[in-house]
């Protein structure tokens, strides 16, 4: 009997061995029939595994934890249908990207803002809010003085899921707390682009202190007084315009603009001055040089404002065609040119220089201007131990057709061959970032995309050769017209 049981023991075992798996598939069939459920939403990084959250930015890569979830055919967020890799997916984890381009609760307030895992056995919803961009605020319209009862008009950008708006002599703390007395408004109106919200002014009005928005992603701040507040100047189009050209100053708070002066020496009147409806740009069009390195001002309703950027900085120039200020040149198909109005460049602040004619197909080598002895600024304007990275060149250049196939060529305290020199380079408007035709504009290029070294001393050890180059990437004769003047190296 014995040997009976001892039989039939080893029997039991071996079957039992060949179950298991089949109880083990079971299992996860089991399991991926079983109803989804999402416990949390957290980062992939693994050292924040116990991060959660249920707020989330666009592009943001997660891992959605839960259980029952192997079976996962689509999901969801803010009710739209997004990709995952199945590789991805467990029976307790979800990795997938946050879509960058998903539309977002801020500009369609009527979509759920939840994630959603659908299975073949059903589905598992999990609260979660997709942020949208952090609001801003450039600046405020108004008449002023303000006063109560008064409409205002903040003008910024991403005014998504408005919370509250209110006033205070504090300035909120960078974690968003309100301060302690607090002005609140009740009385405004979101535009349907999210870039203005206009405002009544509340009785009781702080005459000076802050002006906030709480959008559910962060809050936006702007200084606030019910007189002018004082112009800010920002940028300029050219810190050596043309003279007859127009000169474009941007900034904030361009309120009954009475005067710019230039330079100590030049004063443009209110009668000349075109300023923008948004009163954060004005245009002149520049009567004559100034004499002297200085600093332009805007002097309004709110007081008078100075651009940080040296205007004319004369002592920065090492290539101007009204002075020699290089020995000896050579080059073919560039020539000096003084404007005379009736053909390009029309303006000219005296001798400039053109590069004019038809370039052939292929061409590494035309319409060259190669200056052997060129004065770098003396180290007492720029010391010799400032970074490279600080540094860029800026010129004038008035291109009257479109460079199509033609680039330019830049060596600085080399030749050509240059391996530092700046190659296939379109002159682009500093301003708008656009490669304009038919005007003078300012060209800016960082000095370290030219030379090679950490500090400007790397460019005095080169030596004194400047060249400028046209070339040509198509294999087509094109033609080419530009204009270049006034050579400098500044600070950015």
């Amino acid at each position: 009997m014995k040997s009976i049981y001892k039989y039939l023991d080893t029997r039991l075992f071996l079957i039992g061995l060949l179950v298991l798996p089949f109880l083990a598939i079971v299992s996860c069939q089991n399991d991926d029939d079983a109803i989804p459920v999402i416990h949390y939403v957290r980062v992939t990084d693994p050292a924040k595994a116990d991060s959660t959250f249920t707020d989330v930015n666009p592009g943001t890569m997660i891992v959605v934890v839960g259980e029952h979830l192997g079976g996962t055919q689509k999901v969801y967020i803010n009710d739209q249908e997004v990709s995952f890799n199945r590789n991805y997916v467990t029976s307790t984890n979800i990795i997938l990207t946050v879509p960058a381009e998903l539309e977002l609760i801020g500009e369609n307030p009527e979509l759920k803002g939840e994630l959603r895992v659908e299975t073949n056995n059903g589905v598992a919803v999990y609260n979660m809010h997709v942020l949208s961009p952090a609001p801003y605020i450039t600046r405020i319209a108004a008449t002023y003085p303000i006063e109560v009862g008064d409409e205002l008009v903040l003008i910024g950008g991403n005014f998504y899921e408005v919370q509250g708006l209110y006033f205070s002599t504090e300035k909120p703390s960078n974690d968003g707390k309100r301060p302690a007395n607090v002005q609140e408004v009740t009385d405004y109106q979101v535009t349907n682009n999210y870039d203005r919200i206009t405002l009544t002014v509340p009785a009781n009005v702080i005459e000076e202190g802050y002006l906030v928005v709480e959008c559910y992603t962060s809050s936006a701040v702007i200084e606030f007084k019910t007189t002018i507040p004082e112009p800010v100047l920002t940028g300029i189009s050219s810190t050596m315009p043309v003279v007859g050209s127009r000169v474009t100053i941007t900034g904030q708070n361009f309120i009954q603009v009475a005067n710019i002066n230039i330079n100590g020496e030049l004063d443009i009147p209110a009668a000349d001055i075109t300023v923008s409806d948004a009163f954060d740009e004005l245009s002149f069009v520049l009567p004559e040089a100034p004499t002297r390195s200085g600093k332009i001002s805007v002097t309004t309703g709110g007081g008078t404002g100075e651009l940080a950027t040296v205007f004319y900085p004369f002592e920065n120039l090492f290539l101007d065609f009204d002075r020699a200020t290089d020995p000896w040149h050579w080059g073919d198909y560039s020539v000096e040119t003084e404007a005379d109005g009736s053909s390009a460049p029309f303006l000219s602040s005296g001798i400039c220089y053109g590069f004019v004619g038809t370039v052939s197909a292929w061409s590494g080598w035309w319409g060259q201007y190669v200056s052997g002895g060129v004065q770098w600024p003396a180290a007492s304007v720029i010391p010799a131990s400032t970074p490279i990275n600080d540094l860029e060149l800026q010129f004038e250049c008035f291109v009257q057709e479109a460079l199509v196939g033609p680039v330019i060529q830049i060596a600085m305290g080399g030749d050509n061959n240059d391996p530092a020199s700046l190659k296939n380079y379109v002159p682009i408007n500093v301003l708008t970032g656009t490669a304009d035709t038919g005007k003078w504009i300012q060209c800016s290029i960082p000095l370290s995309s030219m030379v090679a070294g950490s500090t400007y001393q790397d460019l005095l050890n080169k030596g004194n050769a400047f060249g400028l180059y046209v070339t040509n990437s198509i294999g087509t004769d094109a033609n080419v017209e530009f204009y270049v003047d006034n050579f400098r190296i500044v600070r950015k």
